[in-house]
């Protein structure tokens, strides 16, 4: 790591991609890139003297803590399937690496969180998840008001989201864990509602909590 570049968020334990630019394509539209300095240097624009941050392959690296950044090397680390990442560099840069990397469901090792971090990421957490809730609540609306010939059989959609709610709630201890869980079974419930498909999200949710047990052990 280069010594102007001091704060590193890399691969832990590998993961499906270390490919240099395997980024999500909102990140490749927003930034310029240049290979120049080794590596591939992320600018904000044309004229910028200095990158961002630099994609090393197995590894990110930035001069600053621009929490912005840091967002970004974490959405490229869950982008390539790095489930579990180390933190290097400033008290600032690894904290926040942490706050993100922790809201994205990462494992991130090389930083101590304080309470009051973790305060934090359950305030984080619960914001994400009332974004996450709404556009849920518009669609659920939306099916609620179609004809019945037009749409799934959306009556128990409420009813279900909150008995899967419930069931993670009860069986799951670990508040990041449910987050993650509830998220995912409301992104099915709300795919059931757009595409008909048909399941049953209570017993997903059931095994996805049999699921979370069986690794916490």
């Amino acid at each position: 790591m280069a010594a102007d570049e001091p704060n590193l968020l890399a691969a832990a334990l590998g993961g499906r991609s270390t490919r240099l630019g395997d980024v999500p394509d909102d990140i490749q539209r927003r930034y310029f890139t240049d290979g120049r300095g080794g590596g591939l240097g992320y600018y904000l624009d044309a004229t910028s003297p200095t990158p961002v941050f630099r994609d090393r392959g197995d590894r990110l690296t930035a001069a600053r803590n621009d929490p912005n950044a840091i967002r970004h090397m974490v959405r490229i680390a869950q982008h390539r399937d790095w489930t579990v990442v180390l933190v290097r560099g400033a008290p600032e840069f690894r904290r926040e690496a942490w706050l993100a990397g922790r809201l994205a469901d990462l494992d991130v090792r090389g930083y101590r969180p304080t309470a009051r971090d973790v305060q934090e990421l359950q305030r984080r957490l619960d914001a994400a998840r009332r974004r996450d809730i709404q556009p849920l609540n518009d669609r659920l609306n939306d099916a609620h008001q179609r004809p019945r010939d037009r749409g799934p059989d959306d009556a128990g959609a409420r009813s279900r989201l909150r008995a899967v709610e419930a069931v993670v709630r009860a069986r799951v201890p670990n508040t990041v864990e449910q987050d993650r869980i509830l998220a995912s079974a409301r992104d099915r419930i709300a795919k059931w509602l757009e595409r008909g498909a048909r399941f049953d999200p209570v017993k997903l949710a059931e095994r996805d909590a049999s699921q979370s047990r069986s690794r916490s052990r």
